[in-house]
């Protein structure tokens, strides 16, 4: 997805100023507002419903603030609040264990107390809280620019004026902004779309929403591109990269005599073929080890193999 150059829009009133809800006895005007008017009044055309639905047009610019400061925050008031009831519950155990006490059963949650019972809830209830605020944000990966750069683009468009100014200055805190949908890349991928050049090519571009990916928003200053012709694209070219790194050397050792050179040629094509996995695709360091041991692996047996010959 990718936004085409911005359009002039000319300054208005701030939006929401004056406005009023239509009486429930008036009728429903259905007439479309004229190019002039929307760019005028984009506050009113546009709005939370166009800001809405270019938001979900695609899945990258699904992005929000992460709260890194106040979730941190939330998080402590919460550890603390678990500390007290930790504290409670074992002074109701001290309580209902004692010498002195009945003879209560603690050994039973079916038939426990009611307050201990209830204090359990309780702690359950703020544990799963605590957990839950812990981990949730955390996994998201943080909102790369040029998403980002698309959204800022989209209000650019628009005048600055579509969304209240108070409540789009969350697009600014950058370092704090997330990606709720993960999307695994592959760096080819990922060096594709820091390009605008390459992105922006007419093969990629999706002519409709029945094409693949999230329905297209109706904005005419938005270019969509489709997901699936680029990983395509980009899955061919590590095929052929592949292949060529499997093929190439075998002719060329195949052609050389002294072991020396054969030697050079393995190393020289292992090094490149590690540093492919690394750059190219998506791996693991354990697994672009275990894939180059196996890649000199094939290379060493048709050494020898030659060797014999």
């Amino acid at each position: 997805m990718s936004l085409r150059p911005p359009t002039a829009a000319s300054g208005s009133s701030a939006a929401n100023q004056g406005v009023r809800s239509p009486s429930n006895s008036a009728p429903v005007q259905t007439s479309q507002p004229s190019e002039q008017e929307i760019q005028t009044k984009p506050w009113k055309y546009i709005g939370y419903p166009g800001y809405s639905e270019f938001i979900a047009s695609d899945v990258d610019l699904l992005i929000f603030r992460r709260f890194n400061v106040l979730n941190a925050r939330a998080l402590l008031s919460l550890q603390d609040k678990v500390c007290e009831l930790e504290q409670e519950l074992q002074e109701t155990d001290a309580k209902y264990g004692s010498r002195d006490a009945e003879d209560f059963n603690n050994g039973t949650f079916r038939k426990d107390l009611p307050d201990r019972a209830e204090l359990l809830e309780q702690i359950t209830e703020t544990l799963s809280r605590y957990i839950l605020q812990q981990s949730a944000m955390r996994r998201y990966p943080t909102a790369p620019a040029r998403d980002i750069k698309n959204i800022n683009r989209w209000h650019y468009n628009h005048g600055d004026q579509a969304i209240a100014t108070e409540e789009r200055q969350y697009i600014e805190h950058a370092d704090d902004l997330i990606s709720i949908t993960e999307k695994d890349k592959t760096p080819l991928r990922q060096f594709i779309d820091s390009s605008r050049r390459l992105r922006t090519l007419p093969i990629w571009r999706r002519l409709s929403s029945n094409d693949t990916g999230p329905p297209q928003s109706s904005d005419k200053d938005v270019a969509y591109y489709s997901d699936k012709r680029i990983n395509n694209f980009t899955s061919m070219t590590i095929v052929f990269i592949g292949t060529a790194m499997l093929l190439t050397p075998i002719w060329i050792l195949q052609a050389l005599q002294s072991p020396t050179s054969k030697l050079v040629v393995i190393t020289i094509f292992i090094l490149v073929f590690l540093i492919t996995l690394s750059y190219v695709m998506v791996t693991k360091p354990f697994e672009a080890l275990g894939s180059t041991a196996a890649y000199a692996a094939v290379l060493m047996v048709f050494l020898q193999v030659g060797g014999s010959d």
